[in-house]
This record gives C-alpha cells, sequence and structure tokens, in this order.
C-alpha cells in the first residue's frame, strides 16, 4: 500500500510542470512560489547553487527564468544541466515578483 502511494506520488509530480528560477533574492522564495501556483506550476529556486540530484525531483520543466542581476555565472551554467531539451527559458533584468509574474502570464496567457 505505502508503495503504491509512493508510486502515485511520482506520478504527479512528473505530470506537474515546474518553473526554474535562477538566481533572484533567497527572501523572495515564497513570493515566487505565490507567483508560479497561480499560473498552477511548481516552483523551485536556486539562489547560490543546484544540489547534486536535484535533477530528479524537479518534474517536467515548463520555464527556466535567469534573474540575470542577482545569478552568479557558475550558476547560469549549472542551469543548462537541468534543462531538459526544449524547455524555454527567460532572461529576467529584475528580480521582481512583477517581473516573474508577466514572465509566466507571456508564456502561459
Amino acid at each position: 500500500m505505502k508503495a503504491e502511494r509512493r508510486t502515485q506520488a511520482n506520478d504527479r509530480k512528473r505530470e506537474e510542470q515546474t518553473v526554474l528560477v535562477i538566481g533572484g533574492s533567497g527572501g523572495m522564495s515564497s513570493r515566487y512560489r505565490d507567483v508560479a501556483e497561480a499560473h498552477g506550476l511548481s516552483l523551485r529556486h536556486y539562489e547560490n547553487r543546484v544540489p547534486p540530484g536535484a535533477r530528479r525531483g524537479v518534474g517536467r520543466i515548463a520555464l527556466i527564468v535567469i534573474m540575470v542581476t542577482m545569478v552568479s555565472h557558475a550558476l547560469r551554467d549549472q542551469m543548462q544541466s537541468l534543462a531538459e531539451e526544449g524547455a524555454p527559458v527567460v532572461y529576467l533584468r529584475s528580480a521582481s515578483v512583477s517581473a516573474l509574474r508577466a514572465a509566466l502570464e507571456q508564456r502561459t496567457g
């Protein structure tokens, strides 16, 4: 029974579409998440580094958002290993919630 529930949870995660936010402000993670969830998406925010094994739990990547004013070159390069082929990438000059909201509205609009 427990194994069946775990399998169902894993299936849902795979179907779930995820927005990856690379860079930005760690203090804004919950606000970034609220914006993504309002668009029916889950969110993973990597402010400083991408942890090992991060790709396994991400689900289907709907969009990668790179906040260029608040991202290291190393983190930007790590993001490339997470991108599925064909996952769109958006570069934002601002790490603001409104900039993220506008990017998601344009993408899911």
